[in-house]
C-alpha cells in the first residue's frame, strides 16, 4: 500500500517540475538569521510554484523562520512597467550548495497572500520605504 505524503511535508526540490517554474529572476530576501539579527541579501530565484520557492542564500537561516521575498518580474509581464512580487514564507529545508563555495539552497513554503507592486523608482507616489525593523 502506498503511503500518502502531503506536498507541505515534501521538500520543494523533489516536486515534479510540471507543478512550478525554473526561473532565474533577481530578488531580495529579508529575515532573521539564527541569532535573530535582521539581514537583507540580493540573490536569484531558482524555482517557484504556487506553494514554494527555492533559491541560494549566503546568510545562515534556521528551519521554521519566516522570510520576505521581493522578486523582480520580467518587464513583459508588466507591459513594460517594472513590477515586483512580494511574498512571505517559512523555511522548510536548507540544503548544502552544489560545488565548492556555492551557497546553500533554501526551500520556502509560501503563504497564499502576495502583493504585486510597481518599482519604487517608477511609481509617482511609490510604496512606503522599508523601515529598519523587519515586517515579518
Amino acid at each position: 500500500m502506498l503511503s500518502r505524503i502531503t506536498w507541505e511535508s515534501r521538500p520543494i526540490r523533489h516536486r515534479p517540475t510540471g507543478r512550478g517554474f525554473k526561473l532565474s529572476l533577481p530578488m531580495s530576501v529579508e529575515g532573521p538569521d539564527p541569532d535573530g539579527a535582521f539581514f537583507h541579501e540580493e540573490t536569484t530565484l531558482a524555482y517557484m510554484s504556487h506553494q514554494g520557492a527555492l533559491f541560494p542564500l549566503r546568510n545562515a537561516v534556521a528551519l521554521g523562520s519566516r522570510l520576505k521575498l521581493v522578486v523582480a518580474l520580467p518587464p513583459k509581464l508588466g507591459e513594460g512597467r517594472l513590477l515586483k512580487l512580494v511574498v512571505k514564507g517559512t523555511i522548510v529545508d536548507v540544503e548544502a550548495g552544489e560545488g565548492d563555495g556555492a551557497p546553500p539552497q533554501v526551500a520556502l513554503r509560501l503563504e497564499s497572500r502576495y502583493i504585486i507592486q510597481a518599482d519604487a523608482d517608477e511609481s509617482a507616489s511609490g510604496p512606503v520605504p522599508p523601515s529598519s525593523a523587519p515586517s515579518l
